[in-house]
């Protein structure tokens, strides 16, 4: 081995590894919103500020940590809302899209009423948000990113825990990698 070949971190080769699965989710949600004729309802925001979080990888959580680290380190005030939190710490009424880590959210908030699943039968299944109308859904679209096969990507093999617990877990987790290699190894 060449001793000039530089190998990444093995947690930098995940955040790739996760960055071209987003990519590849994104062009195929894109496709299939197109197909099917759906969009959210302008405005909308009711996914972000439910009674509950939805539940992403640590992979994923340390993907959206590596974002409020490189590109908006104010948001990491926004820990300080884990306890008593109503909706994810990360929603904000007065942004577009509701999200502060829009470019680094989730697959789950990337796919909410822009994926399906596979049914018994092994064929697609779609299921709008129940926000969308579903008389502006077409009928034509058979075919579609199914979440949990991006989710099985990106997960690397971790459990589920509420977005904004497994953020917080990989906000830690790359500070402690910056304290312990020194500040030559940032979060990029």
């Amino acid at each position: 081995m060449d001793c000039r070949e530089k190998t990444l971190p093995f947690w930098k080769e995940q955040l790739l590894v996760i960055s071209r699965w987003y990519e590849k989710f994104e062009q195929e949600s894109s496709e299939f919103s197109k197909e099917a004729g759906i969009r959210c309802p302008d405005g909308c925001g009711l996914c972000c500020t439910a009674s509950y979080e939805p539940e992403v990888t640590l992979p994923e959580g340390l993907y959206a940590a590596w974002y409020i680290l490189e590109q908006r380190r104010e948001l990491e005030k926004r820990f300080s809302l884990l306890e008593g939190r109503s909706c994810c710490i990360f929603y904000d009424e007065h942004t577009p899209f509701h999200c502060t880590i829009y470019p680094a959210r989730p697959l789950i908030c990337r796919g909410f009423g822009f994926s399906g699943y596979t049914d018994k039968h092994g064929e697609f299944s779609y299921r709008p948000c129940r926000h969308m109308r579903s008389e502006e859904i077409s009928r034509e679209a058979k075919s579609g990113p199914v979440l949990s096969s991006f989710q099985a990507q990106v997960s690397f093999g971790s459990a589920y825990y509420p977005i904004s617990d497994a953020i917080f877990h990989g906000w830690e987790k790359l500070l402690y990698l910056q304290e312990i290699n020194g500040p030559g190894d940032q979060a990029s």
